[in-house]
């Protein structure tokens, strides 16, 4: 299809104010060939996801923008993904499932970062033959890819997934300082500021200071249902055993709270001797991470009730989710926003424990499908989990009602109404 020339008129026009959805006004500086065409109902719209670390690396970030990028491509739009090449094992240019996926060479990385020397110079010529630059906080450089989309008028669509925390060394903070500046100078210069809920846009340092043009959308969630002899193959090929099995998704990070988790082996023990902890997940290569080198000695200590799975993909997480008894997210601070996997795991029939913590507590709150407790309390995190399994019927909602709350539908149509400049519902 050949691409649109505007006619004459489309660039002086401006929008009118929209009312924010967290509150304020918005000013919406931005009007462009565009603007008029999206509200003509154009079917194809060229969008630019940027972000770090894309598939096959394996994060909450990076399921994300996969989810959005295929779900976008499924719809007849043509999606870019502009992340690091952080693994030389990874091609610098190639299309996958319709999506095309360009990344840059890093020389380095530092912490959860990555250099790149590269990374502007390409990122400037894929946003010059874009229409929607749509950018994953945190990135250290989302200033200057602000700048250069507004420069080319360009509609700038940020996610705001995690406000960094990095405490740990001098260099560290300076860093956090710096990637948490450049994100509120590219909200400034952005349509639309994306957040995952309100009870989380509420607190995050990032989300207030840029409420004028915040919008809420829950994240991406879809998993495929699990099969009972899926699962009973699960639990035989991982030798689970016949107990109540606590499961764990995600990085084996500090600020999940994992080391929490182990420390409550012995009080579970006593009431369950048979359960077994089972953790899907990155933990022996996660990136800025040597938590698990740390926690060995805890790790070895309870070696006989863990089981480290490494990361699940398709129908195999689905098994893994439905053989849990419950599913566990002690999260520790703030870093941690929603956690998809929390939806995944009720879409598959199990209850969830997770942090009392702003957007953590989420899923939990809108579907009643588990308990909330307090972060860093092992021995009620301990307590909770028991009671759980006891009672475990009493929190298992059905998948149609919690689908019905986090439709992926309703999160693809959302995010094409930012892309078209309209107010999200």
């Amino acid at each position: 299809m050949e691409r649109y020339k505007p006619a004459v008129g489309y660039w002086s026009r401006r929008p009118k104010r929209q009312p924010c959805a967290i509150g304020g006004k918005c000013d919406n500086w931005f009007y462009s060939p565009l603007s008029a065409l999206l509200s003509q109902g154009f079917p194809i719209v060229d969008i630019l996801q940027v972000l770090y670390y894309y598939t096959p690396h394996c994060s909450g970030v990076t399921i994300y923008a996969e989810r959005l990028a295929h779900h976008l491509t499924a719809r007849g739009h043509r999606v870019t993904i502009l992340a690091s090449r952080h693994d030389p094992g990874y091609p610098l240019d190639e299309t996958v499932n319709g999506v095309r996926v360009v990344r840059v060479p890093s020389v380095l990385a530092v912490s959860r970062g990555v250099v790149m020397p590269g990374f502007m110079p390409t990122a400037a010529g894929l946003i010059r033959r874009h229409d929607v630059i749509h950018m994953h906080l945190p990135v250290l450089e989302a200033a200057g890819i602000a700048a250069l989309s507004r420069s080319m008028r360009k509609r700038l669509v940020l996610t705001h997934h995690t406000d960094l925390t990095l405490n740990t060394g001098r260099f560290n903070r300076v860093a956090s300082k710096a990637v948490f500046a450049s994100g509120i100078a590219a909200g400034k210069m952005a349509q639309t500021l994306v957040t995952y809920t309100h009870d989380r846009a509420q607190v995050s340092p990032t989300v207030t200071r840029l409420k004028r043009n915040a919008r809420v959308i829950y994240p991406p969630v879809e998993i495929d249902p699990p099969s009972a002899a899926g699962v009973a193959e699960f639990r035989q090929s991982h030798d689970l055993g016949r107990g109540p099995i606590i499961g764990f998704a995600g990085r084996f990070a500090e600020e999940k709270g994992c080391d929490d988790l182990l420390r409550t082996i012995p009080a579970v023990q006593k009431w369950f001797p048979g359960a077994t902890y089972v953790f899907a997940g990155e933990y022996r290569k996660v990136v800025g991470e040597t938590f698990y080198e740390r926690t060995l000695p805890l790790l070895k200590q309870h070696a006989c009730h863990v089981r480290m799975l490494g990361v699940l993909r398709g129908q195999e997480l689905s098994d893994f989710y439905a053989a849990c008894d419950v599913l566990v997210l002690p999260s520790v601070n703030f870093t941690e926003t929603f956690g998809l996997v929390q939806v995944e795991a009720m879409l598959c029939g199990t209850p969830v424990i997770a942090s009392d913590l702003p957007g953590v507590r989420e899923a939990i709150r809108v579907t009643g499908m588990g308990r909330i407790t307090p972060p860093r309390d092992p021995d009620k995190l301990a307590e909770t989990i028991v009671d759980v399994i006891n009672h475990r019927d009493s929190y298992v909602r059905p998948r149609d009602e919690v689908a019905a709350t986090f439709r992926i539908d309703a999160t693809i149509d959302a995010y094409e109404r930012v892309y078209r400049g309209e107010p999200v519902a």
